[in-house]
C-alpha cells in the first residue's frame, strides 16, 4: 500500500534558506536512488517552517530510506542546517490519489 510521508522541520539558527538549499541537492540525489521512491516535494510555509512531502510504494521502503538516512555520507551536511529538535515524521496510508488526465 502506498505511503505519503511528511516530515515538518525548521532550520536551524543562522542557516539562510539559501544553505539549506544547497544542502537539499544532496537529499535529492540520494531520495531518487532509493527502493519505492515515487516521488517528493519540499515547501516553504510563511512562518519559515519546512514540509517534505514523500510518496513512497510502501512503509516497507519509507523506513528503510528513513533508516539509511542518518547513515548516509552524503546527507551529514542536512543534519547540520536542520533543528533536528523540531523534526516530526509521520506516515499515512495513501487511499487515493488523483491526477489529471
Amino acid at each position: 500500500m502506498a505511503i505519503l510521508e511528511l516530515v515538518t522541520f525548521e532550520l536551524a539558527k543562522g542557516i539562510s534558506d539559501a544553505e539549506f538549499l544547497v544542502e537539499n541537492e544532496h537529499l535529492n540525489n540520494w531520495v531518487k536512488t532509493q527502493p519505492g521512491f515515487e516521488y517528493r516535494a519540499l515547501a516553504q510555509a510563511e512562518d519559515g517552517s519546512w514540509t517534505d512531502t514523500v510518496f513512497w510504494q510502501s512503509m516497507e521502503t519509507a523506513s528503510a530510506a528513513q533508516q539509511s538516512f542518518g547513515e548516509e555520507p552524503s546527507l551529514q551536511g542536512m543534519m547540520k542546517v536542520i533543528d533536528m529538535e523540531s523534526v516530526k515524521v509521520d506516515h499515512q496510508q495513501i487511499h487515493t490519489m488523483q491526477a489529471p488526465a
